[in-house]
């Protein structure tokens, strides 16, 4: 019988410590609990019968029963008692026994493994953060776990959260992943002490902060408290970067380390405009129309947004940024029961663009007969509902719909987390998540960016990335741009993307001037959705009477009123520059600007190529 118990115990511990390695934390705290439950009713039953069978009714019986039954806890039977109680006797009862005591160790050693084994983990955890580069993540939730996931499979970066209110699945998954959750005041709230704790010194070890947050102002605080604590302590700005959730670029500018203190790199991020680029990068609007020989558009690029909240817009932006191409005009309807233009109400994108707000959602009456009418020139649909479930239904329905026609747009279901690509009824079936892509890698997404700007900086010493972060907020976003519209040249004259780097580019020198109107129009569009309006002849004509006084000025920009001279037709493009000229005395050529632009493209691919 001393064997039995033995093997029985052991037999406990085992599934304890499988259990506690191999299983969620709710799975296992719900089977200790159930185990505990029923060892007690068990030894309950037992025990309490056995001893008032041999003692009678009393306090003293009751007593004894019940440290027995606790002793259960503790691997102590007593089995002789139980089994000479005739009610007791024989395999089924005895084999009960058993299984009482068996599930009673086994939630003494869950219990004694989960905490014992958590303390020296948490310990070892601990100390690993003091050793290697480090990402501390604000906010523990599936998109900053997706994130972490991705990070640490690409550079095998130590992780910790920073969390009050981090669940028990949560905690699991970064448990996985050999993370750490920290709830503390000192981390929730950064300072010397939450430095102290995780070793960071003045040195080489780099410190990557992510402030991933719902709530955007709460990331800044977190990332400004941070700065803080690392600036008192000497942290270099060159061992740290900065990725910050909720709020766009200008708003964070002033954590960036320029002549000052502050974090060596700053990507902030909103995640509506996020998942609006990532969808043109994987499906940009140049694959969904047919061009000419000599790269002119033969199509209309017509788009149909199903959906006009902050992802809406966000799509809007991007789809009118990268849909502009010589030959073509940009058209997109807009459904949504609440439909408005919002902020671009007096934006001059919907004054020079067919964009039209339709009161009805995708689902309507309306929105098929609108199909019906249009299903030939319709080539871009983006449903961005904010669920994504009705996303996938009206993906479905649309589908089922052209079912009967040969010409399929390519459909793209879009939340802020992740998007789902459909071109040509040729349909990947897995969403790709936001968080889990590249779209965060701030250095490999913005790769091409840096080197356009590089360009512009040219002969000031300093490498691409230094001079990225030098770059302002404005001069980011227009370099973004152009190198996510860079595809679509090379796919205008039937070449792969990468064709440019092997072939004489452009193939034949009639595409140059197509090509270069293309680029005028993506400018032109990019301006149009920042805000900037066509210049004025009167304003021109007063800030060139200002330059020619002596004012140092641009003549045709004026970035504070956000007019430009250049938001024109091509056509009028050699008038303005021999306008211009005349008042310097310089040499402009806007077309020869454009012309330059598509010509740079090999050298700066390559040039990416190589920094990568």
């Amino acid at each position: 019988m001393t064997a039995f118990v033995a093997i029985l115990l052991v037999a406990a511990l085992f599934l304890a410590a499988l259990l506690n390695l191999a299983a969620d934390t709710s799975f296992r705290n719900r089977m200790t609990g159930c185990s505990a439950a029923m060892a007690a009713c068990i030894g309950i039953v037992m025990y309490g019968y056995a001893f008032m069978w041999q003692g009678g009714l009393g306090v003293i019986p009751v007593l004894r029963a019940l440290l027995t039954v606790c002793r259960m806890f503790g691997g102590v039977n007593d089995a002789a008692l139980v089994q000479s109680v005739p009610l007791w006797q024989g395999e089924i009862p005895m084999t009960v026994f058993w299984v009482g005591h068996f599930l009673a160790f086994y939630a003494t050693a869950s219990t004694a493994i989960a905490t014992l084994g958590g303390r020296l983990l948490h310990r070892l955890r601990t100390m690993l953060l003091r050793r290697g580069d480090l990402l501390v993540i604000f906010g523990a939730n599936s998109e900053s776990i997706d994130y972490a996931r991705t990070r640490q499979a690409k550079q095998h970066l130590t992780l910790l959260f920073v969390d009050d209110s981090c669940d028990s699945a949560a905690e699991s998954a970064i448990a996985a992943m050999g993370g750490l959750v920290e709830k503390s005041a000192s981390a929730l709230s950064p300072d010397a002490a939450f430095l102290r704790h995780i070793g960071m010194v003045p040195g080489k070890r780099m410190l990557h902060a992510a402030a991933m947050h719902p709530d955007g102002l709460r990331n800044l605080a977190w990332a400004q408290q941070l700065l803080s604590a690392l600036t008192d302590r000497g942290i270099q700005p060159r061992q740290t970067t900065l990725l910050v959730q909720g709020v766009e670029e200008q708003q964070a500018g002033y954590l960036l380390a320029q002549d000052g203190p502050g974090f060596g790199n700053v990507f902030a991020y909103d995640a509506y405009g996020l998942a609006a680029r990532l969808m043109t990068r994987r499906l940009p609007p140049c694959r969904t129309i047919a061009f000419d020989e000599a790269g002119r558009a033969v199509q209309d690029v017509h788009a149909v947004i199903i959906g006009f909240g902050q992802m809406g817009r966000a799509a809007l932006k991007q789809l009118a940024m990268n849909g502009q191409f010589c030959g073509s005009d940009f058209r997109a309807d807009v459904f949504d029961s609440h439909a408005q233009a919002g902020s671009l109400l007096d934006s001059q994108l919907l004054q020079n663009h067919h964009i039209n707000f339709h009161a009805s959602d995708g689902r309507s009456n309306d929105f098929y007969a609108f199909l019906r009418e249009y299903r030939d020139s319709v080539n871009y649909i983006v449903i961005s509902t904010g669920r994504k479930q009705q996303n996938q239904e009206i993906a479905q329905e649309i589908t089922a719909w052209y079912g009967g026609f040969e010409h399929l747009p390519a459909i793209v279901q879009l939340t802020k987390e992740s998007l789902l690509c459909s071109e040509g009824g040729k349909t990947d079936l897995q969403w790709q998540s936001i968080y889990a892509s590249d779209a965060l890698d701030f250095h490999q997404l913005d790769r091409l960016a840096m080197v356009i700007n590089q360009q512009y900086c040219a002969g000031n010493g300093l490498s691409a990335e230094d001079n990225w972060k030098r770059c302002d907020y404005f001069s980011r976003i227009s370099c973004r741009a152009s190198a996510d519209f860079a595809p679509a040249f090379p796919a205008a004259v039937g070449l792969a993307p990468d064709a440019p780097l092997s072939s004489p580019w452009p193939p034949r020198e009639d595409m140059l001037e197509n090509l270069a109107q293309t680029e005028h129009l993506r400018w032109c569009a990019f301006h149009e959705v920042m805000g900037y309006h066509t210049m004025p002849e009167d304003i021109w004509q007063e800030r060139a009477s200002r330059y020619a006084a002596g004012e140092a000025i641009r003549i045709g920009k004026d970035t504070q009123k956000r007019l430009h001279a250049c938001l024109i037709p091509w056509e009028q493009l050699d008038d303005l520059s021999a306008r211009e000229n005349a008042v310097t005395g310089g040499k402009v050529d806007y077309k020869a600007m454009d012309r330059s632009n598509v010509l740079a493209l090999p050298d700066l691919m390559r040039q990416a190529a190589e920094e990568a």
